[in-house]
């Protein structure tokens, strides 16, 4: 099963051919794809939703990859793109990501096989852990691979996709954006990652909700039904949080 999820990416739809025989098909909403020798898709199935994705003006689609080829092919085919200008950097990633746990290949050799360092690779597959939500955003606003990474700053998916949704509606570059990352970690007084400490005399009570907001959603990243209230009244701010005492383990009744 995890070969299978291995191979779900996000695809440009620019990059896919329909053949004529697969004609208007109804049904499965899942888009089939198979990479073919020139980098580029064959549709396979789901010709509504790309035509759906088209008509609204998005530029890639989620898809299942049907591994067709040899990894000698894919490797080829993703060297071609590379060389073409046609990989978007979340779609390298995610390449990156599926010949290392699809077919077990270490950072060290992928990096022998495409000419990218190691470094390099796992800084890409890095990318991939900011959360669905802030990928796809991502993708549809063409925020640039530099503005990706220093999101990974900030702790937390809901908090990553408040600040993307920030800088996408301003128009932040890059400079803008690191700016604005170190302007939210300093609002949280807690210790920050390289040994750097913040001052420890903070009189805003909002710079403590903020963190205490900050942890909440790190438990609900890990998967814990966290919740978080907050009423602030004209002298107290009562803050409630709630969470199970026991989680509940998957495969027991």
């Amino acid at each position: 099963m995890q070969a299978a999820m291995d191979q779900v990416r996000w695809v440009p739809i620019e990059e896919i051919i329909q053949e004529e025989s697969l004609g208007e098909e109804r049904g499965d909403d899942t888009v089939l794809l198979s990479l073919r020798s020139d980098g580029r898709y064959l549709l396979l199935g789901g010709v509504d939703k790309v035509e759906r994705y088209r008509q609204a003006g998005l530029s890639c689609v989620d898809a299942v990859i049907c591994p067709s080829d040899s990894l000698e092919e894919r490797i080829s085919s993703l060297l071609d793109r590379q060389a073409r200008g046609k990989l978007h950097y979340l779609e390298e990633a995610e390449a990156y990501r599926s010949l290392m746990t699809g077919d077990g290949l270490s950072a060290e050799e992928l990096a022998r096989r495409t000419g990218r360092s190691a470094a390099t690779i796992r800084r890409k597959v890095r990318l991939l852990g900011l959360g669905e939500e802030v990928l796809r955003l991502a993708r549809e606003s063409g925020v640039n691979e530099r503005t990706a990474e220093v999101l990974l700053r900030i702790p937390g998916q809901q908090g990553r996709l408040r600040v993307l949704q920030q800088v996408t509606s301003a128009g932040m570059d890059f400079r803008a954006t690191e700016a604005l990352v170190d302007q939210v970690l300093s609002r949280m007084p807690i210790p920050l990652s390289g040994g750097r400490r913040l001052k420890p005399m903070m009189r805003d009570y909002r710079l403590y909700l903020n963190a205490i907001r900050g942890i909440v959603e790190q438990m609900q990243d890990a998967g814990v039904a966290a919740d978080l209230q907050v009423t602030v009244g004209r002298r107290v701010a009562d803050v409630r949080i709630s969470m199970p005492l026991f989680m509940e383990r998957k495969g027991h009744a």
